[in-house]
């Protein structure tokens, strides 16, 4: 049976509520005490006590003190100047208890909204961070190339200035010319050589170093585990045959792959079609779904964009195509963080759909989690 603990004392003034709660434990831990707006709870077994404010207090403010024999609670009130005429809420113990689970209730939404406002600064820290990291490097690399250029400036002159020189001391060293002078005798130029081209070939390799300065076995051994990496994503472009190699037939066995849920296979696939053509959006269209599936929410991204622009001018014979381009792109950019800009790609969608009920109500949920993080920020 827990002891219920009832001799306390309190006091007040126009600001503050000091509340002193005789205890026998001298080792409590903080959490065994809570405090929130309106409730206060001491809970180390075999010991209990709690108190049901009759006035709300500010909670960041207050402060909880644990001495030896006692626990004082020293209380800012939310509203200042106003005399508390009892200290706890004079109600029955149904109805008390009642208040006592509403009160915790609205504890535990403050501490959960709390939670969320530190994750969304600390997000957008990052961000801010990784900013700056992107306008420094830009800053260094543009005092590296002004150090350069000054470099090559001062050499510039340099040369200059030494050329200078040599024709002083060339025009110093010239002799006089005397008064007779023997007839120059004029050799006969030679024909200008005709015109040619050589041709040069070289050996193919893999690696940017000369044969003769690389390791022949470590090169073998390296090409050999990126033919099999390669053959591991189930798609390789020298296995195909001539007549395979049609960006709809690559299309085709990209689909096939996306159906058995080898996202890797179904991309290498229509990576080699785009690699033959870059006209063709469809290509684009189903590497972006497998981007997504893969959670390379960023190429999706970029994908859905290549094929919108490949499905210039917008006709009806293209709307269903643009209506999947703008909703997987809106999709995309939501996994990414950005609620606003996915809003408004799936709110796009959403009108040149208006009958698909499903991309309505994803917008229309995204939308209430962007009003939320507005209403948290504020």
């Amino acid at each position: 049976m827990p002891v219920i603990l009832k001799n306390h004392t309190w006091s007040q003034d126009s600001e503050w509520v000091t509340i002193q709660v005789p205890f026998p434990e001298n080792y409590l831990r903080q959490e065994e005490v809570f405090t929130s707006e309106r409730l206060l709870k001491i809970n180390k077994a075999p010991y209990y006590w709690e108190a049901l404010l009759s006035s709300a207090i500010e909670e960041d403010e207050s402060r909880c003190s644990i001495l030896e024999n006692e626990v004082i609670f020293t209380l800012k009130k939310k509203e200042t100047n106003l005399e508390w005429t009892r200290m706890e809420v004079d109600v029955g113990r149904g109805e008390r208890v009642k208040l006592k689970e509403e009160l915790l209730d609205e504890h535990q939404k403050r501490l959960e909204a709390k939670a969320k406002q530190r994750a969304i600064e600390k997000d957008q820290k990052k961000r801010d961070e990784i900013s700056r990291q992107i306008e420094r490097d830009g800053n260094e690399r543009t005092a590296i190339e002004n150090l350069l250029a000054e470099s090559k400036r001062k050499e510039m002159e340099r040369m200059e200035a030494e050329n200078r020189k040599k024709v002083v001391v060339q025009r110093k060293d010239t002799p006089r010319p005397k008064e007779f002078k023997k007839p120059k005798v004029i050799e006969e130029v030679p024909a200008v050589r005709r015109s040619g081209t050589v041709q040069v070939t070289f050996t193919k390799r893999n690696f940017i170093t000369p044969k003769r300065e690389s390791l022949e076995q470590d090169e073998r051994d390296w090409i050999m585990k990126q033919a099999a990496a390669k053959k591991a994503t189930g798609f390789v472009d020298d296995d195909l045959r001539p007549e395979e190699q049609n960006p709809e037939w690559l299309k085709q066995k990209g689909d096939a792959f996306f159906q058995q849920g080898n996202y890797l296979g179904a991309i290498s696939a229509y990576s080699a079609g785009i690699r033959l053509t870059k006209n063709y959006y469809s290509l684009f269209l189903n590497r972006s779904a497998a981007h997504f599936g893969m959670e390379n929410y960023q190429r999706c991204a970029e994908d859905c964009s290549a094929a919108l622009v490949l499905l210039d001018p917008p006709v009806e014979a293209n709307r269903k195509a643009r209506v999947a381009c703008l909703a997987r792109r809106g999709a995309a950019l939501v996994k990414l963080g950005f609620l606003r800009q996915g809003c408004d790609e799936l709110i796009a969608a959403s009108k040149l759909d208006p009958e698909n009920d499903g991309l309505r109500r994803e917008a229309e949920m995204v939308q209430r989690r962007l009003e939320e993080c507005d209403t948290d920020s504020e």
